[in-house]
């Protein structure tokens, strides 16, 4: 009984820490986008550069996209309270699985952010965005990879 006990406990405790990990995470991550980008795209435009510009439009932009995911990772944690052992397996297990699949996601943001930048470089730009998108979609998408892989890992194969 003490034993399952503890292993409850590990288990509801291990991906507590990983959501709060990913949270905190997510959430500093999200107003610094917010506020650098925001003062880099009204300082590009001030300055008359599309470009720098574009890099704090485009970071802003995901920093409020990545406030709207935290939102709504912290009503679904709300609302489940403490879990059972086999809950708490089964939730990590598919808290393990959707950050593989947004690793993927993730390396498709940096191959995204990569082509317009090729594309750009042309000055044929890919779906009206130049180079100053395409770094910021790069950027974006790799703190995301080494967040969603690191979490992940903490998480372990089960």
């Amino acid at each position: 009984m003490c034993v399952s006990l503890t292993i409850e406990r590990m288990s509801n405790q291990q991906l507590v820490e990983v959501e709060r990990t990913l949270t905190t995470a997510l959430v500093n991550w999200s107003v610094a986008s917010i506020v650098m980008g925001t003062s880099i795209a009204l300082t590009g435009k001030r300055r008359g550069h599309k470009q720098i510009t574009a890099f704090g439009r485009q970071t802003a932009a995901w920093g409020v996209v990545d406030v709207v995911i935290v939102g709504v990772g912290l009503i679904s944690q709300k609302r489940r309270g403490t879990l059972s052992e086999d809950a708490a397996q089964s939730q990590i297990r598919k808290l393990r699985k959707l950050l593989l699949i947004n690793a993927a996601a993730d390396v498709g943001y940096i191959a995204g952010g990569i082509a317009i930048l090729g594309r750009s470089r042309g000055k044929k730009s890919l779906f009206r965005m130049g180079p100053g998108d395409g770094l910021a979609i790069v950027i974006q998408g790799a703190f995301l990879l080494v967040l969603d892989v690191s979490q992940a890992q903490r998480l372990g194969s089960r």
